[in-house]
């Protein structure tokens, strides 16, 4: 009797055989999918996949869990619970799909496709399942996606931990240390050719404020997050994947504000560590954090962040950490996401436009740099300072297919050009830095000059750039500048092949 009352309970929660846990899984797993296949490096914390499960998939059930019910106790609309179920399953579909793709609700959109599938449901009504079968099939395709990525999440990342025993070293001097980032900021020479062709004052200030300029520089990778990821890991990655190399590599953000080699040196040798930033860009996937003190902490990060929802005030906030009572010498790592590479936005002559936008933002965040730096001089005068961008501006490129693909020297220099300036404030580093000349070995030459040991700078990297290359499906890593500062157009595998010869 009590086996018969459960199968009527279950058959209650039924329509035309379907369960709303089957129905509500189908249509909210492929969006669930293909979200996490495009974000996972960014997203891919054990809360974030519990968040986003409940929401893709737990909201379909629940939805289709009060769709089946209500079919089942409203007679008058029971009759066309095929329609309706037609409908639904592409709405719900098209509405978590939607929100996948851009993180809003296209509502001109959803209406285009509830009314599409409502004419759709008078002739089709009765192939509901066929469009289950459907929407599952599809899946496959973000699901493989996925699982490569995974996959290169998991491998040994061997990039990440140091070739020699430069975690070992023992500053002798131990000043409290700026490293200040202005993202995309290009070196002089580069400001001054014929893209940029801009005469920027900033640098001789930098000089009468005694700083070194350092010339010719560049950084090693196109973007932040695999230039920092050099930056701070101080070895080559070569964009970290073994099957798929993206802008998006794994390990990138975990290396950046979380467990690094320069966090832990800094740490070893009794620094306090501050991580101020300007939005939530680099801390997006929620890793641990080796920094002692952060200007966002990972808990006001929202689950659905497009990486800039926290905007920060950079300059109060690190007058905030440069106030904490803190008895140890000091590091901080600030970043101002100013003046920004371009972004291929622009109508009509678009290289000129971006051109005027990316040199007004230099003079913005020429105020910004020179607020910042009078801050730390009138603070903590004894400082060491550092200015380092992470790539170039971009300018002189049309889109980024362009720049994903270009051999020009100066579209080269555009991209991977950075400014690299270091107030000393008296330390000796004049035997040491002869060698500087790209972000991969800032660090380095940095620990040799502190612990007065030129051995370290035995395992410099080279000074090479690379980027992504778009000929065919999957991109490539190419080599685009030597060690020399010559330019050049390898694929990783040859010119690693022509670097063992």
């Amino acid at each position: 009797m009590n086996d018969q009352k459960n199968k009527n309970k279950l058959d209650f929660l039924k329509i035309e055989g379907l369960t709303p846990l089957s129905l509500g899984f189908v249509t909210g797993f492929y969006p669930f999918v293909f979200f996490l296949s495009n974000n996972f490096y960014a997203v891919n914390s054990v809360g974030h996949i519990a968040y986003f499960l409940a929401f893709f998939v737990g909201v379909p059930v629940l939805l289709f869990t009060l769709l089946v019910l209500a079919l089942s106790s409203i007679k008058k609309i029971a009759k066309y619970r095929k329609q309706i179920l037609f409908v639904s399953i592409i709405f719900i579909t098209a509405f978590f799909l939607s929100f996948a793709a851009t993180l809003l609700i296209k509502k001109k959109i959803l209406l285009a496709v509830l009314v599409i599938s409502i004419l759709l449901s008078f002739k089709l009504f009765d192939r509901f399942k066929k469009l289950l079968i459907l929407i599952s099939i599809i899946t496959l395709v973000p699901l493989f996606k996925l699982g490569y990525k995974v996959y290169d999440y998991y491998q040994k990342n061997t990039w990440i931990q140091p070739s020699d025993s430069i975690e070992e070293v023992v500053f002798k001097t131990k000043p409290n240390i700026y490293m200040i980032q202005p993202d995309g900021y290009v070196s002089r020479e580069t400001m001054e050719d014929a893209l940029y062709n801009y005469e920027n004052s900033f640098y001789d200030w930098l000089s009468k404020e005694d700083f070194k300029i350092y010339k010719d520089f560049r950084s090693n990778y196109p973007a932040s997050l695999n230039s920092n990821a050099s930056l701070f890991s101080m070895q080559h990655h070569y964009f970290g994947s073994t099957l798929m190399p993206d802008f998006e590599m794994p390990y990138a953000r975990e290396c950046i504000s979380g467990d690094n080699p320069v966090i832990r040196i800094f740490k070893n040798n009794g620094y306090h560590t501050s991580f101020v930033v300007e939005d939530e860009y680099f801390q997006q996937n929620k890793c641990d954090q080796l920094y002692d003190y952060t200007n966002i902490s990972v808990d006001e990060i929202p689950y659905f962040s497009k990486g800039d929802n926290l905007q920060q005030d950079v300059l109060s906030d690190l007058k905030s950490a440069i106030s904490l009572s803190v008895e140890k010498p000091r590091f901080f790592f600030v970043e101002k996401c100013v003046p920004h590479h371009v972004h291929f936005f622009a109508e009509g002559d678009r290289i000129k436009k971006e051109r005027l936008e990316y040199l007004e933002k230099i003079e913005e965040v020429n105020i910004w740099l020179k607020q910042t730096i009078n801050l730390i001089t009138e603070k903590d005068p004894h400082a060491l300072i550092i200015v380092l961008a992470d790539h170039g501006g971009w300018v002189g490129m049309n889109d980024y297919g362009e720049m994903f693909s270009t051999q020009k020297e100066a579209h080269i220099a555009s991209i991977f050009s950075n400014i690299c300036a270091i107030k000393w404030n008296g330390l000796p580093y004049d035997e040491f830095d002869e060698g500087l000349t790209s972000n991969v070995n800032v660090f380095r030459t940095l620990f040799s000059v502190l612990s007065e040991n030129k051995s370290y700078l035995n395992n410099l990297e080279k000074d090479e750039s690379y980027n992504l290359n778009n000929e065919g499906y999957f991109k490539e890593v190419v080599k685009l500048i030597n060690d020399d500062g010559t330019f050049t157009y390898q694929k990783l595998k040859e010119a690693e092949k022509t670097s063992t010869k």
